[in-house]
């Protein structure tokens, strides 16, 4: 197993790393060593969850051995308490790792790559009664009314008892070494099973003393949660896996809504448990039980009720608002205040255990509504205080009654206590003294309305590139149908006939081209149904849009209802599997349950198409108050964050929804698809950078719906012919090596030999056939040479030694400025990339034949820009001319002209032209202080803007005046003045004018 030093730390990884697996892993590390917090986003498919493994046990471990053992001393007055004590009480000085994820599901994932680790912390894994309890009677229920149940037989000592709770303390002093090696919630239910310990209760007590607990979201974010957990916060490490909904999440979990028909309910039980106390006492002189408390609940409760109906609501879309801190003056009237409301909570309390213990002898099972009060009543009263109640809003509105409360017609209001700062559920971590929290997932871009959410500063951040090459994606913007009519699925358009008419041809055939599984995501259900009417609806002289597109592929569309969704997965999944089908096309909705966590790979999901930005309604008022609350808070008020605006906050969801459905393709190293964005507002800069930074290198904007058809037909014929999938069959056969890469230097460094492969693997040009490379002149190349290994790291390492690994800022730095070596190509001199055919001649149902006729280049993870330089005299505004002839691979740097190209398209340059060395040399230099003089955000900066000169998406001047701020400064002034021999002659005098004013 390859170790790598990082930071000083030597941690132990299954595999060969990947670059960014290296750096994915500093930043971990340099978060905990800093005691700071991290933001870190890395593609699905990466390796994320065994970087974040790899690198915290390994710098968990540098501080000392895991716990081993266990003793437990059970006290029989303890009343089921346990004594529990760790065989090494040293252990309790190093940081508790507490790993949440937001599911069960994705924790078992997290358990079975711990399992692939060389590490064995002490660990266990938190669950709910409903995983974990295995009491004949008891696992039946669900929720409170479990909860309820379960403590009950734990507290009784006579005949119905819980006996698994009993065998706890014995189980775990017969064995210590529990948690010692991974175990999941599977596992400890089978131990349950097998020797009788109550699993919840196991997992309950094993937590005191682990190294790392796996946990569900809920028990760090609920107050009540974290109560129960007996964990040492002070220089914890808090870790949040698919973090992109978290601000979300934690909102929501300090929010309450109450509507009528369940405040009706908790009138009803009320009324229940006046009647159940006083036919106890009559029976059994039972006087625990206080009638007249239930009563008091009671009026109180029909007093709220008549309140809330009482308030005048002028306008039903409005609702009616006031501050947050307006819910006491409202609970005043019915005399609930800070010295009340614990009394009612008591009471509250012993009403739910009364109503258990009926329901339990009845077998009924029924929730209890209840408790729902108990909480509410916990949420705005926390702490005794009222401070919190400033980022809250009470609002109350009118709508029609569901048909399930059997009121169906009649008016129904719901009262809600909303808060809009989610940071208000992470606030106590810093009191508690908590070292790092690390937020992580696939998709958290954009990246900056965490912190200002959160109300944390997270002073690490991270956006990773993925670990596929660039011939394994293809991602465009189609601004236009077929028929030249634009996309755009603002509410101005969206609802035309002529714009539904157009997707739906776009479509059709895109679902002709793309092979096996096809992602079609909406902005919402309500244009997700609007379109698919539109689309089946037909003239009696020609056939349906619907029926055009099932002749291709198989239609699915995702239901509002959770419990159909598992039949619609399973619907789409059988017809991929079945033989005789084309594919499947699944139509689901932004932040539906398609778009979030489901995994999509290799022909499950081929490609995917955004139809539009998902903006939530303007007019929900739970959206609306959220953007008025921001533009309130972002006013100048002294704040230590910065605070998002309303606008900001509602474009950024927008943008994390679209990067979340986009996650669903791509989902492996050897797997490839293609990501279509329908709608012209992706083709602004500012909206291409919210995508995930992983896509945005990749982004092609087209003007004409053909070249999309060209350019996506071509893809997916050479990646099928010589795809990921097949290099990684010959990798696995060959020992993880593809191919000897003859090289005049034998010592070369294997960073630089990958990368000269990678120059000859990837396309020159996006329409570039990838097949084109078997075409060479010795008719002799192999793909076995010419396509990179997707897991070939720089730092590569033989098992059982130690390769040393910088920090990421001294990794990216080798990776942007390595010198490239020669490389004599002993297969192939020239290649051959004439061709006469034209884009756009040909028919939608002719087969596309291998051409070059608009080339453009890929920007790759290295962003190489020699693509932009040439010789400033020969390029002109002239249109792009098709290139034909050969092209030299033998230049001094051993590599194909990549200006060539660019050269004789701007330039109208004969075929037989080919630049000099000097002038590729200057390019290459110039190009290595550009990397060494700007930061890498700068860096970042400086590409973009010479992709949008290129594709004339800004102007000249403005990508003038861009680039001259980013070379302001003294130590900048020498490539301020060098980069005009760069630029066409005519626009030097708009140069000079820029230079001038620095």
């Amino acid at each position: 197993m390859p170790t790598y030093k990082i930071r000083g730390i030597d941690v132990d990884f299954p595999y060969e790393a990947y670059e960014s697996q290296l750096v994915y892993m500093d930043k971990v590390i340099q978060s905990l060593q800093e005691k700071c917090n991290a933001l870190l986003e890395s593609p699905t498919g990466t390796g994320k969850t065994l970087c974040l493994l790899c690198a915290t046990l390994a710098w968990r471990k540098s501080l000392g051995s895991f716990t081993t053992g266990v003793s437990m001393q059970a006290d029989d007055k303890s009343e089921g308490k346990n004594d529990v004590s760790s065989s090494q009480s040293e252990s309790s000085r190093f940081s508790t790792i507490v790993y949440a994820s937001r599911t069960h599901s994705q924790i078992r994932q997290v358990i079975q790559e711990l399992k692939r680790t060389s590490y064995r912390p002490k660990m266990v894994v938190l669950g709910s009664r409903e995983q974990l309890c295995i009491h004949d009677e008891v696992k039946l229920l669900r929720g409170k009314t479990q909860t309820n149940a379960c403590r009950l037989l734990c507290r009784r000592r006579g005949k119905r008892h819980c006996n698994h709770f009993k065998k706890v303390p014995e189980y775990m002093k017969d064995n210590p070494q529990l948690g010692e090696e991974p175990v999941d919630i599977e596992d400890l239910v089978n131990i349950g099973r097998r020797f009788g310990p109550c699993p919840y209760y196991l997992s309950k007590e094993l937590h005191k003393f682990v190294d790392i607990v796996f946990a569900p979201y809920n028990y760090l974010i609920d107050r009540g949660y974290r109560k129960s957990l007996q964990l040492s916060w002070s220089n914890s490490i808090l870790i949040f896996d698919e973090a992109h909904n978290l601000e979300s999440i934690c909102a929501d979990a300090a929010s309450f809504d109450l509507p009528s028909w369940l405040l009706t309910a908790c009138i009803s039980e009320a009324e229940s448990c006046i009647d159940l106390s006083i036919e106890r006492r009559d029976k059994s002189n039972d006087k625990s039980q206080n009638p007249d408390d239930f009563a008091i609940l009671r009026a109180l409760l029909l007093k709220l009720e008549k309140r809330i109906a009482e308030v005048p609501i002028e306008s039903k879309e409005l609702g009616y608002t006031k501050p947050g801190p307006y819910i006491y003056e409202l609970l005043a009237d019915l005399n609930i205040t800070h010295k009340t409301a614990s009394k009612l909570r008591d009471i509250v309390a012993v009403a739910s255990t009364l109503l258990e213990e009926h329901n339990q002898q009845k077998s009924t099972g029924t929730v209890c509504r209840l408790d729902r009060i108990g909480e509410i009543l916990d949420m705005v009263f926390r702490d005794g205080r009222t401070a919190h109640a400033k980022y809250y809003r009470v609002h109350l509105r009118e709508v029609e009654a569901w048909s399930g409360n059997g009121s169906k017609g009649k008016v129904s209001r719901t009262l809600s206590w909303w808060c809009f700062n989610p940071g208000i559920a992470m606030e106590d971590f810093p009191k508690y003294g908590v070292r790092s929290i690390i937020l992580t997932s696939g998709t958290l871009s954009p990246m900056e309305s965490f912190a200002q959410e959160l109300k944390l500063d997270f002073p690490i951040r991270l956006e990773n590139p993925h670990v596929i090459t660039a011939n394994q994606i293809w991602a465009g913007v189609l601004p236009v149908g077929p028929s030249g009519r634009t996309f755009n699925s603002s509410y101005r358009t969206r609802d035309s006939p002529e714009y539904k008419q157009e997707l739906g041809n776009a479509i059709v055939n895109l679902a002709r081209i793309v092979p096996d599984g096809l992602l079609v995501f909406f902005p919402s259900y309500y244009l997700l149904d609007q379109i698919i009417a539109c689309w089946k609806s037909s003239n009696e002289n020609s056939t349906s849009i619907w029926d055009r597109i099932c002749k291709h592929k198989k239609p699915v569309i995702e239901p509002r209802d959770s419990s159909s969704f598992p039949l619609s997965i399973k619907d789409y999944m059988t017809t991929l599997n079945d033989t005789s089908a084309s594919g499947a096309i699944f139509f689901a909705v932004c932040r539906g349950k398609v778009s979030e966590g489901l995994d999509f790979a290799d022909h499950a999901g081929r490609a995917v198409v955004i139809t539009g930005l998902p903006f939530a309604t303007s007019t929900d008022p739970k959206v609306r108050l959220k953007r008025e609350y921001l533009d309130q808070q972002s006013r100048p008020q002294g704040e230590l964050f910065k605070v998002l605006t309303g606008d900001e906050w509602y474009n950024q969801q927008a943008s994390r929804a679209v990067n979340q459905a986009v996650g669903r393709v791509i989902r492996h190293r050897y797997d490839y698809g293609a990501i279509i964005f329908c709608d012209e507002r992706f083709s602004h800069p500012h909206r291409q950078s919210q995508v995930s930074r992983w896509i945005q290198p990749h982004i092609k904007c087209f003007s004409r719906f053909g070249e999309v058809v060209f350019t996506l037909t071509r893809f997916f014929r050479d990646v099928g012919t010589q795809g990921p999938t097949k290099v990684s069959m010959l990798e696995a056969k060959n020992g993880g090596n593809i191919g000897e890469i003859p090289s005049s230097d034998q010592n070369m460094d294997k960073f630089h030999k990958e990368k000269l492969l990678s120059h000859l693997a990837t396309p020159m040009t996006q329409n570039f056939s990838a097949s084109s490379l078997l075409d060479t002149k010795k008719g002799c190349t192999s793909f076995l040479g010419e396509i990179v290994p997707a897991n070939r790291s720089s730092l590569f390492s033989d098992n059982g030694k130690t390769v040393h690994c910088e920090s990421s800022r001294n990794i990216c730095g080798k990776v942007l400025l390595g010198e490239r070596k020669t490389l004599q190509s002993q297969e192939c001199d020239r290649l051959d990339l004439a061709d006469d055919c034209q884009l756009g001649e040909k028919s939608k149902d002719t087969p596309i034949a291998p051409c070059s006729s608009k080339k453009r280049r890929f920007i790759t993870g290295d962003y190489d820009l020699k693509q932009y330089f040439g010789n400033s005299n020969e390029h002109s505004s002239s249109a792009s001319q098709s290139a034909q002839g050969g092209v030299d691979l033998r230049h001094k740097d051993g590599v194909a002209s990549d200006s060539l190209e660019l050269i004789r398209q701007k330039g109208n340059l004969p075929d037989d032209f080919v630049p000099s060395v000097g002038d590729e040399t200057k390019g290459s230099a110039f190009l290595a202080q550009v990397r060494d003089k700007l930061s890498a955000a700068e860096y970042i900066n400086f590409v973009g803007y010479m992709k949008a000169l290129k594709t004339k998406t800004m102007k000249i001047s403005e990508v003038l005046q861009c680039i001259s701020r980013l070379f302001t400064g003294p130590d900048r002034l020498p490539l301020l003045k060098r980069f005009k021999d760069y630029i066409p002659a005519k626009y030097h005098s708009l140069y000079e004018h820029y230079v001038e004013k620095k």
